[in-house]
């Protein structure tokens, strides 16, 4: 027989939407890359290549909005009174499959300015909603299909918005595309700034067989960045695990220009699982030991360095 403690009441179910938020808020240096351009009247066109921006976030009471909203400001790094953008971030309850819909605001351009905030003052862009999941230790998504349109002299476009939040990792990529042809007008990947070479962004796809045999299993995949960046995952037998890629910024790489994947389980004093290695430039880097296969490639194919 079960015993049950008197007046005790079950631990309420968790809420998704705190895990994001705590995920999403704080101070973020960013290197925004122009990976393309065919339009001279992006913010981006000036720019060689890379432009640096701080990016803060930070979750505030507005009750009203939502029970879960967070605050955001760009600005150029260093500059925190030049900005250039600013943003509501309301977050829905997670729908049946775990997806959180986030919807932005921003204030209207004849809104009043100071005092409280009201819903009078807010405007929103439809089908600019963010629709992240949770993929192990990070969220995902962005906005869907082609609802997110922007209108202006050039004509419409549609925006497609991806941001991948994780433990030390915010990655996102805007694209803008004509309607009705979807050809790319602009396209600016952000990822987390580093002060040695450029860093590049990898997409690792993994895999999973059950005891090392039959088929593999796709898991859900993890994008780090080249210059010590890390991902943590965890197989469906329970074994969670950290991914590391590094370049320049590994010491046993210097004047061999390598790139070194590893997987461990995160914790200090234990000997890798396994790791890998290849040239700096390289296509993809990899990992197999047979129960495990991790396939790593760049999102952008070449460095601003190769280039030019």
């Amino acid at each position: 027989m079960l015993a049950v403690t008197a007046g005790a009441q079950p631990a309420p179910p968790v809420d998704e939407r705190d895990a994001l938020a705590d995920l999403w808020a704080g101070t973020y240096d960013i290197s925004e890359e122009l990976v393309a351009s065919e339009d001279e009247t992006s913010p981006l066109a000036p720019l060689v290549e890379t432009q640096r921006i701080q990016i803060n976030v930070r979750r505030i009471p507005l009750p009203w909005l939502g029970s879960h909203v967070l605050y955001v400001e760009e600005s150029p790094y260093e500059e925190p009174f030049e900005l250039r953008r600013r943003v509501l971030l309301a977050l829905d309850p997670p729908d049946r499959d775990g997806t959180i819909r986030v919807h932005q605001y921003t204030r209207k351009v004849d809104a009043v300015g100071g005092g409280s905030l009201h819903a009078e003052d807010l405007e929103s862009i439809a089908g600019c909603d963010l629709s992240l999941k949770r993929e192990g230790g990070q969220f995902r998504g962005g906005t869907r299909g082609r609802e997110c349109i922007e209108r202006n002299k050039g004509g419409a476009r549609w925006l497609d918005y991806r941001v991948v939040l994780g433990d030390g990792l915010f990655w996102y990529r805007k694209r803008r595309l004509t309607l009705p042809k979807d050809e790319l007008v602009e396209e600016i990947a952000g990822f987390p700034h580093v002060d040695l070479e450029e860093a590049r962004l990898f997409s690792c796809g993994i895999s999973w067989a059950a005891g090392g045999h039959g088929p593999r299993k796709g898991l859900p995949g993890v994008d780090l960045h080249d210059r010590g960046g890390r991902a943590r995952f965890r197989t469906p037998d329970g074994r969670a695990l950290t991914l590391e890629l590094h370049g320049r910024d590994w010491p046993l790489s210097e004047g061999r220009e390598s790139l070194v994947l590893i997987l461990s389980d995160g914790k200090t004093d234990s000997e890798p699982i396994a790791s890998s290695w290849t040239s700096l430039g390289a296509a993809r880097v990899g990992i197999d030991i047979g129960w495990l296969a991790i396939d790593c490639a760049p999102m952008v194919s070449e460095t601003g360095e190769q280039r030019g």
